[in-house]
C-alpha cells in the first residue's frame, strides 16, 4: 500500500488540499497500478519561511524569495 508524504505551504485552501490529494492518488494509481482505495497521502504542512527553494527562503516582508547566504 502506498504511503505518500507531500510537505507544503502551510496557507492552502481545504479545497486546494483535496484537489491535491485527489490528483496524488490519481497520478500514482496511472503510475504503479495500486488500488486508490490504498493509497495514503499526508500532507504536512510548514510556514512558508521554513521551506526553501534552490537556496531561497520566503521573505515575508518583500513577498519575493531571497537568497540565502552560507
Amino acid at each position: 500500500m502506498p504511503f505518500i508524504q507531500c510537505h507544503i505551504p502551510s496557507g492552502l485552501t481545504k479545497a486546494r488540499k483535496s484537489q491535491l490529494v485527489r490528483d496524488i492518488v490519481k497520478v500514482t494509481n496511472e503510475s504503479i497500478g495500486s488500488d486508490p482505495k490504498i493509497i495514503n497521502v499526508l500532507l504536512i504542512e510548514h510556514a512558508p519561511e521554513n521551506m526553501s527553494i534552490s537556496g531561497r527562503i520566503h521573505d515575508e516582508n518583500a513577498g519575493e524569495p531571497t537568497l540565502v547566504s552560507a
